[in-house]
């Protein structure tokens, strides 16, 4: 019976490696599809739109232009109307930023060009679509 038990741990470790599907595929990043002002704005109003360390910013993309508006007319902090999210391919038209996520895009180039850009919060890039 003491062989079994040393041999357990080892058994169980390659039974789980097999017990994986065949052929499964680990999921793609999370991204935000943007156009390149889009980008912009919300990277040239990082200081206005980031919300406080541990919060999330939810920014209407279509009230980023209006830099004459007080970061709290277009952010808000808790989450907005679901039906706002389209799942065709055009451009998002609310994105959910980090404070962490406002820092990334402070220091990203941005690819000029009239195509969507895909956002990558996680990894902060942006790649052409």
């Amino acid at each position: 019976m003491p062989m079994l038990t040393r041999r357990l741990p080892q058994f169980l470790i390659c039974l789980s490696l097999t017990a994986a599907p065949a052929g499964a595929q680990p999921a793609e990043p999370f991204f935000f599809l943007l156009t390149a002002p889009q980008l912009t704005c919300l990277r040239d109003n990082a200081e206005a739109y980031a919300p406080p360390e541990g919060q999330t910013a939810f920014v209407t993309l279509a009230d980023c232009q209006r830099t004459t508006a007080p970061a709290t007319d277009t952010a808000q902090f808790t989450t907005p109307d679901i039906s706002l999210f389209d799942s065709t391919e055009s451009p998002d038209t609310v994105v959910a930023l980090s404070a962490q996520d406002f820092t990334c895009l402070e220091g990203l180039e941005i690819p000029e060009g009239t195509g969507l850009l895909a956002f990558y919060p996680e990894r902060c890039n942006v790649e052409p679509r």
